[in-house]
């Protein structure tokens, strides 16, 4: 069985070459996805080429293995959403300070697109959504005797982006609430997608006094 050679020094290596060929593609993949994927990938080739697993390692490629994952990731990609253990490289480690209250907006915008992502069948951006706001809470709880709290810039980078695309599945792809496939929502989709724009705007702005 392929997976019999997850524990392998050859194995590992190939593992941990994935994951700095993704990086070079800024993802960062759960490192559990990403063997699954090679060890699903060696299986294949070993059934297709009749040898042992420990044989077809030779034949699968780092570079061609993050190639598929960054593809299969792709939010364009169909069957993307179900893709949920990637997540954009955070690439800029500064942090913001700003007032303990000021994540209310954003945490309650993530919390109602996790809620359009989850029932309209997208468990990436669902998992993604709810990532941020464990991490907007424990900043938010962290050093209670400040008025301040520091939250990280991708934090706040990743959640405008998803309450951009979240509003987008709104307005073209007909996410709603309401799934008995009758429109009685009376404009309330549009409603909330025009106020995830402005959260994510806001998103944004608080972004903008990094350094400040």
């Amino acid at each position: 069985m392929a997976a019999d050679i997850r524990n392998t020094a050859p194995f590992k290596a190939l593992a941990a070459q994935t994951d700095a060929e993704l990086l070079t593609r800024g993802l960062e993949v759960d490192p559990v996805a990403v063997r699954n994927v090679l060890a699903h990938m060696v299986g294949l080739v070993a059934d297709r080429m009749g040898i042992q697993p420990r044989s077809a390692l030779r034949y699968v490629d780092a570079s061609a293995t993050a190639d598929t994952i960054a593809k299969a990731s792709d939010p364009d990609t169909a069957g993307a959403e179900n893709v949920h253990a990637v997540r954009p490289v955070r690439v800029d480690d500064r942090e913001i300070v700003m007032p303990r209250f000021a994540p209310g907006r954003p945490l309650m915008a993530l919390a109602q697109a996790a809620k359009y992502a989850s029932g309209n069948g997208d468990r990436r951006i669902t998992n993604h959504a709810l990532d941020l706001i464990t991490e907007l809470g424990a900043a938010t709880s962290a050093n209670l005797d400040s008025p301040d709290m520091r939250v990280a810039v991708g934090v706040l980078d990743e959640a405008a982006d998803i309450l951009e695309r979240v509003a987008a599945h709104i307005e073209a792809g007909g996410w709603s609430l309401c799934q008995c496939g009758e429109d009685h929502q009376g404009g309330l989709d549009a409603k909330v997608a025009a106020t995830m724009r402005g959260d994510a705007d806001f998103a944004r702005q608080l972004r903008a006094h990094v350094g400040n």
